[in-house]
C-alpha cells in the first residue's frame, strides 16, 4: 500500500491499494471532468477501466473487494472527497499504467522580452492571429499570449495551482485549497475580436500541464522558480534528466535573449 504525501482530499487507488491519482476538490470538479483528466493521465482506453467508491471508513485496506457500484464518468455530479478505486469495467483488478509525461516547468520571473525555447519549439507563434504591428517576430508580445491576473493569482497560475479550461466555457479550476474562492468561476472575456483574445490552444496546453502536475500520485513537481531542494545535486539534475536540461535551457534563454536583437 502506498499513498501520496501531498495534501489532497480525493484519492484514486488501484487494485493493489496504491494511490495512482488524486487532487484537491474545492467543490466545482465534476465526474465528466475526471473522465477527461483520466484520459490525460491513464494510458488505457477508457472502456477498459471504471471508478468505484470505496466503502471502508477512512483509509481503505481492501478497496478491490470493498467498493460500491461503478460511477458514471459522463455525469455532471460533483466529485465527493474520499477514496475511490480504479478497476476493470467488471470490477476486477487491472494494471493501471500512468503516463510518464510531466508538466513543463515554468518560472514566475518569466520575462516577456525573452522568448523561451518552449515558445519556439511549440510553434505557438504560428497560431497567433493578432495582426498588431508591435507583437515582434516571435509574436510573444501579442495580447493573445497574456491574461490579466492579480500578482498572487499569477503565482498560482505559473505553478499550475490554478488553470483555465477553454473547452469548458473557460472554467477556472483550483487544484489546491482555494482561500481566494476562484474555483468554479469563469474567465471574464472581453468583447474584442477573437484574434485579440487569449489563445485557446495556449490555455488548453496550460490546463493539460496542470492536470499532469496535480493528478499524478507524486503530486506537483518541485518548484522550478526556487532553488533545487537540499540534497539534490544540481549538476546531476541538469545532466541526467530531461527536466533539468529544460530548466537550464530556459534560464539561459531568459538571460541571453535580451542581448540578441529579436
Amino acid at each position: 500500500m502506498s499513498r501520496a504525501t501531498i495534501r489532497r482530499n480525493v484519492h484514486f487507488l488501484d487494485g493493489e491499494n496504491n494511490e495512482i491519482l488524486g487532487f484537491w476538490q474545492n467543490g466545482s470538479v465534476l465526474w465528466s471532468q475526471i473522465a477527461e483528466w483520466m484520459h490525460i493521465t491513464i494510458i488505457l482506453p477508457s472502456v477498459q477501466y471504471a471508478v468505484f467508491r470505496c466503502l471502508e471508513n477512512g483509509n481503505p485496506e481492501n478497496p478491490a473487494t470493498n467498493h460500491g457500484p461503478s460511477i458514471n464518468l459522463s455525469g455532471n455530479n460533483a466529485v465527493h472527497p474520499g477514496y475511490y478505486v480504479v478497476l476493470s469495467s467488471n470490477g476486477e483488478p487491472i494494471d493501471i499504467t500512468i503516463t510518464e509525461e510531466r508538466a513543463t516547468p515554468r518560472t514566475v520571473s518569466y520575462n516577456l522580452s525573452s522568448p523561451d525555447p518552449r515558445w519556439r519549439s511549440g510553434q505557438w507563434a504560428q497560431r497567433i492571429e493578432d495582426d498588431s504591428s508591435d507583437v515582434g517576430d516571435s509574436k510573444i508580445h501579442s495580447v493573445q499570449n497574456g491574461i490579466l491576473l492579480l500578482s498572487h493569482v499569477h503565482a498560482y497560475f505559473d505553478k499550475y495551482m490554478i488553470a483555465i479550461n477553454p473547452d469548458d466555457n473557460y472554467k477556472v479550476t483550483c487544484f489546491v485549497p482555494d482561500p481566494m474562492g476562484f474555483d468554479g468561476n469563469y474567465m471574464v472575456r472581453s468583447n474584442h475580436p477573437q484574434h485579440y483574445q487569449p489563445l485557446r490552444s495556449l490555455l488548453k496546453y496550460h490546463f493539460r500541464m496542470a492536470v499532469l502536475c496535480n493528478m499524478k500520485a507524486r503530486g506537483p513537481e518541485y518548484d522550478w522558480d526556487e532553488d533545487i531542494p537540499p540534497g539534490m545535486d544540481p549538476v546531476a539534475e541538469i545532466s541526467n534528466s530531461k527536466e533539468g536540461k529544460l530548466r537550464f535551457e530556459l534560464v539561459m534563454a531568459e538571460r541571453l535573449n535580451p542581448l540578441v536583437d529579436q
